[in-house]
Parts: structure tokens; sequence; C-alpha cells
């Protein structure tokens, strides 16, 4: 019987987020031929080549594309005259249409778990212009980069800090697992008048819980590595009202001394972890005012189980289920409301 042809050039393009979810978990570094990123500032990633697309060769097995930016980089292959039966689209949020043609290669190269969650995620229209949005009252959120890349969650933010203000929640704001402070941005944004709390170790996930996670392939190696691709400092410098920030940097829940009395009209949760999920449900919905809301990031996410799990965990505790909305956003939040 014949052997089945060694696919042994892939390139990659993306070098973020999404990148490190399948990387060392559903194909490791040493299959990569190189990298390939439109920024020319990018030369060399993980001790590989980063390729510009037009340097592209001609005989690659397989291209992956480990970004949002779908539509764009499907563009660019066609004007360049890349084969899109060998271009892989992990995420297909931009269209409604499947943008995906050779599914047979993408089980060959990163398994047939991984291709059918591919396959079912949601086909979404992402990045609406800004001329189909009815303005709010902070237009200063369309200029920025979450709006940008993953418009249902930011947008339904801006409605629910709407509804919030409009019936005169009190409370503060919070979020638990900042990382680059993209989704606080917003927060400080579209709470101007309430302090925001910023939970987070800035240095990445705990090492224990990440070893848990990772031995229940919930995660990847390079998982650890990327969210250490943050500073306190660096998030203050993107606030719109820093002077609102308080950081609490450290392990959570350690970091909530002082606070015993604080109330919460906004909180978000954005750890992937299904312990820190829970600390972070224990934590803020007791004292999560009446009309008040939390976003938990990654509810839906299939790879990220545990945050189902920590949802379904804390309501057993409570011995009731609480208001969900699930949002069919990039990461499947999950919206509660009290």
């Amino acid at each position: 019987m014949r052997k089945a042809k060694k696919l042994s050039k892939i390139y990659v393009w993306g070098t973020g987020l999404i990148l490190a979810r399948i990387l060392d978990y559903k194909i490791c570094i040493d299959q990569i031929e190189a990298f390939i990123d439109n920024d020319e500032r990018k030369t060399e990633y993980l001790g590989k080549k980063v390729l510009r697309p037009q340097e592209i060769e001609s005989d690659y097995d397989a291209i992956i594309v480990a970004n949002m930016h779908t539509k764009e980089i499907y563009d660019q292959c066609v004007a360049l005259d890349i084969d899109i039966n060998k271009v892989l689209f992990l995420y297909n949020n931009i269209q409604t249409k499947d943008i995906n043609i050779n599914y047979g290669l993408m089980e060959k190269i990163l398994g047939t778990e991984y291709t059918r969650a591919v396959k079912s995620r949601y086909h979404l229209v992402r990045n609406i212009s800004k001329d189909e949005i009815q303005p709010g009252f902070c237009d200063e959120l369309y200029e920025t980069k979450l709006f940008k890349d993953d418009y249902i969650r930011a947008k339904t933010l801006e409605l629910v800090a709407e509804e919030i203000r409009k019936n005169n929640i009190e409370g503060e704001t919070a979020e638990l697992g900042v990382f680059q402070g993209d989704f606080s941005q917003l927060i400080n944004m579209m709470f101007p008048d309430k302090k925001l709390y910023l939970f987070d170790t800035f240095e990445s996930f705990d090492l224990d819980e990440f070893q848990e996670e990772l031995k229940l392939g919930r995660c990847s190696d390079n998982f650890l590595t990327t969210f250490k691709n943050t500073t306190e400092d660096y998030v203050l410098s993107i606030m719109p009202y820093p002077d609102k920030c308080v950081v609490k940097k450290g392990l959570f829940p350690d970091t909530v001394d002082g606070l015993d009395d604080e109330t919460f009209a906004f909180g978000s949760t954005d750890v992937d972890f299904e312990k820190s999920i829970l600390e972070g449900l224990r934590y803020f919905y007791p004292r999560l005012n009446k009309g008040g809301a939390i976003f938990v990031h990654d509810y839906n996410n299939r790879f990220l189980e545990g945050v189902k799990s920590a949802v379904a965990a804390y309501e057993n505790e409570i011995g009731n289920k609480m208001m969900k909305v699930p949002l069919a956003d990039e990461g499947g939040t999950l919206v509660i409301i009290k």
C-alpha cells in the first residue's frame, strides 16, 4: 500500500491569539515552514521567517489563515493567484457564506475535531461599516480596535451600558482578565462616571491552573506565553479615563482586599479557565446590583470548555438559574442580567 504524502510545507498567516489556540495543540512549530504577515516590520516569529504574501512560493501544501481578517485575506489570495483550495480559514465570521473549500485538507492537518468545530462556527456578517450604524452616545466607540474586530460584542456593550445608565443602576464596573485592555477600554468609555477595577496578573495565567487546563486539552503550550504580552502601564495608556481606573494586580480573588462594601453595575470575566471563571462569578454576581450585567467571554468557545462548565457549576452552587443571553460574537459571550 502506498503511503500518503507527508505535508511538508505549511504556511501560517497570522501571529496572534488565534495562532496561540492551535500551535502545539493542533499543529507543532516544526510543521510550519514560515509565517505570513502584511506588516513589513515583522521579519521573524518563533524562530521562523515572516514572509509577505507576495513572497509565498508556489510549491506549498497549505496556508492556514489564523486571524480574523478572513475577507481581506481571501481577496488578497485571489489577487495574487494563490490557490484557494490550499487555503484554510480558521474563522469565517466575516461572511454569511462558507469560504473554506477543502475540509479534507484541514482534517489532514488539524484533525477531525478541530475541523468539525470550524465547519459549525457562526457565519456572521462582521465589520459593519460606520455608515450602516445608528450612532450611540459615544462615537469614539466606532474607532476602537475591538469595535472593528468584534462588532457584536462591542455594540452589545454599548446598548447594555445605555440601559444601565437609563435605569440609574448604581455600582462600579470591573473586568477580570484584562490582557491588553481592549474590552476594558470600552467599559471605561461607556461608563465615564464609574470606577473601573482592572483585575489581572498582567503576567499571564496562574501556572498550576494552566497546567491543569493543558492536561484537559483546553489550551496549547503557547497559550501561557501569548498572554504575557501586556503590562498595566500599557493598559492604562489606552484608557480614555485612566483616573477612573483602579489596577488590582495579582491572582484573583486574592486582589479583592478592601472591596468588601463595593457593588457593581457591570462586570466582565475573560479569564478562559474554569476555576478562575467560577471565582469571578462567586465574587461579582452577589455584588451585582439588580438591573446590572456581567459579560462572560468565550462561553460558546468550543475549545475553552471550562467557561461553560464554570457557569453551570455556579448555578448549581446557588440553586437556581441566572438570567442568561448568549451572543453570537467572535468569542460566544454570555450576558448575565441580575
